[in-house]
């Protein structure tokens, strides 16, 4: 039997209920998931090395800021939508594949900077590829699983994070320290690669609307039929805020973790990139999985309750984080950052499951975009730049711990907010709609 026949995604003929999901689809998972560890590991790489960028090219807080954030979001925001236009119509495989390319390519690049501002440029050229990564996934995964296991499918497709970060204990820790960070660099872009020849090889591109029930509509949804779409649903719009907003949170956490325990705790890079490596990893990976399981077993009985489940994650964050910053004891701290963490991951498969299942098959790829600019541009655009500009204007030594705690006390509440305007939209609307 050749392996096409067995395990390549999208030739099984079992219905894609929630008693049988076909083997492929948990393989097409995999490999989307192997894909967008490398999305993480080459996204996060830069806040790992910071403190040696910093120190050979003499940069200021909000330029780190800059280059850790806002330069990645703002390319985000301008390719998302066209990317998300060209999923709707074109074969995604194929489409995912280059897209790896590219981003592992730039990546790589990186470590050939020889200034701030082509380093800069490099980055730029990683957001603008990346912003395909997840709509991509996205949009296959709500083919490959039907949306009572999408929430599901969806936090295990974030357990990249902890691969991605498992990575970047050996790459932006281990190799930056014994060899700096310019072949650290390289080295993270080659997996990429790699994955994109195997995801070519070994997995088919699913028909739209394969695990939807109902008439399907096949022709692509135009960017005029999205944006009204998207005006008329004030559960998507407030979805889409919500989580933009706590992104900006988690993103704090995750590109000033570092900085933050060599600048307050004293650890050095090495250990300060495994601790990154555990909470943006192992945490945040638990989760993803704990929320993606508990939101599709919350969205039985109502999918309103998966919106509901992301308002009190906001707030257990802000305790958990504001409070990790504030404290003295370095395990405290720690342990506090890492279960914020997890904690706030576990938005991401309610809120990305809630939005497949509000987008009609057509249009997922368009919708899928669309949030992922907003919480890049929002959240890991803004969130990480914010810091740094509130760091280097509030100044002195402890400055870069109460920036944090700002940010977060800021973003909370107020994505807070949002979900809750969004699950009494959602309420109102039809149980399966």
């Amino acid at each position: 039997m050749k392996l096409n026949d067995t395990i390549v995604a999208g030739s099984a003929k079992a219905p894609a209920t929630e008693e049988a999901v076909p083997a492929s689809s948990w393989y097409a998972l995999a490999i989307l998931t192997l894909i967008y560890s490398c999305h993480f590991l080459d996204r996060t790489m830069i806040s790992i090395i910071v403190e040696p960028v910093r120190a050979e090219f003499k940069l200021s807080d909000s330029q780190l800021g800059l280059l850790t954030g806002l330069a990645y979001g703002a390319t985000f925001a301008l390719a998302g939508i066209p990317i998300g236009l060209l999923i709707d119509r074109v074969n995604r495989i194929r489409l995912m594949a280059v897209l790896v390319t590219i981003w592992s390519a730039m990546t790589a690049l990186s470590g050939l900077a020889q200034s701030y501002i082509q380093l800069l440029l490099a980055r730029m050229g990683v957001g603008a590829s990346e912003a395909g990564g997840s709509p991509t996934s996205l949009s296959l995964i709500s083919d490959f699983f039907p949306a009572s296991r999408r929430s599901t499918a969806v936090g295990c497709f974030f357990l990249s994070n902890a691969i991605g970060a498992t990575l970047s204990i050996f790459i932006g820790g281990f190799i930056t320290a014994k060899y700096g960070w310019r072949a650290a660099m390289l080295v993270a872009g080659l997996p990429g690669i790699a994955l994109a020849v195997v995801l070519i090889l070994t997995v088919r591109n699913p028909k739209r609307g394969a695990t939807d029930t109902g008439e399907v509509q096949q022709k692509a949804a135009t960017l005029k039929e999205v944006a009204g779409y998207l005006s008329r649903n004030s559960a998507m719009l407030h979805l889409l805020a919500g989580i933009s907003i706590i992104t900006a949170a988690i993103a704090t956490l995750g590109a000033w973790l570092p900085s933050f325990g060599m600048r307050f705790h004293g650890l050095s890079i090495k250990e300060a990139g495994m601790v990154s490596a555990l909470a943006g990893g192992f945490f945040a990976a638990a989760g993803s999985v704990v929320g993606g399981l508990l939101s599709d077993r919350l969205g039985k009985k109502h999918p309103r309750r998966r919106i509901d489940l992301c308002f009190f994650i906001c707030f257990a964050t802000l305790l958990l984080a504001v409070g990790g910053t504030l404290v003295s004891k370095t395990p405290v701290a720690i342990g506090m950052m890492c279960f914020a963490m997890l904690v706030s991951f576990a938005t991401f498969p309610a809120s990305f499951g809630s939005m497949l299942s509000l987008a009609a098959p057509n249009m997922r790829g368009v919708t899928s975009a669309t949030m992922q600019v907003c919480t890049n541009l929002v959240g890991y655009g803004l969130g990480p730049f914010m810091v740094g500009v509130l760091s280097d204007l509030y100044g002195g030594d402890q400055s870069l711990r109460y920036a944090m705690a700002t940010v977060m006390c800021i973003c909370c509440p107020w994505a807070a907010l949002h979900f809750a305007l969004s699950a009494r939209a959602r309420g109102r609307m039809a149980v399966g709609a």
